[in-house]
């Protein structure tokens, strides 16, 4: 897999949005039509797992803009696999992260016990701590 992008699924100018992750592609590959997760709608996308309860396909950041992908290129960086020697973004092992009101919610797809699990968690909770010092911050797993 390649390197991980962000796609703004509102309008410009909003101080807070919905974004979404999905690969970036690689040199000549073809782009895929989509990742499946969206709806389309009167009022724009919709998640699928909004409107139908399935599964959602994409992982979710829900805060402002900027200084989400500020985060994200910071946990990508730092927070890195040794056996994979790639960051947790372009791992996807990145489900969701919210910034908003105090708080900073990260959700990870790894046991925080499982191999290098715990120090990932840790660095990445570090990670958080250190560019949102005034911010709540939580990690959580979803394995």
């Amino acid at each position: 897999m390649g390197r991980a992008i962000i796609d703004d699924l509102h309008a410009p100018g909003s101080g807070s949005a919905t974004l979404w992750l999905r690969p970036a592609l690689s040199a000549g590959a073809a782009p895929a039509a989509d990742c499946g997760g969206c709806l389309a709608s009167a009022s724009g996308p919709k998640c699928r797992a909004h409107v139908t309860g399935e599964a959602c396909a994409q992982p979710q950041m829900a805060g402002p803009r900027d200084q989400l992908q500020q985060v994200m290129r910071e946990l990508n960086r730092v927070v890195v696999d040794p056996d994979a020697g790639r960051g947790i973004v372009d791992l996807q092992w990145v489900r969701a992260l919210r910034i908003e009101d105090g708080e900073a919610e990260l959700t990870l797809s790894f046991a925080p016990l499982c191999g290098p699990g715990k120090a990932l968690s840790e660095s990445a909770f570090q990670t958080l701590r250190r560019l949102l010092p005034d911010t709540d911050v939580y990690v959580r797993h979803t394995a």
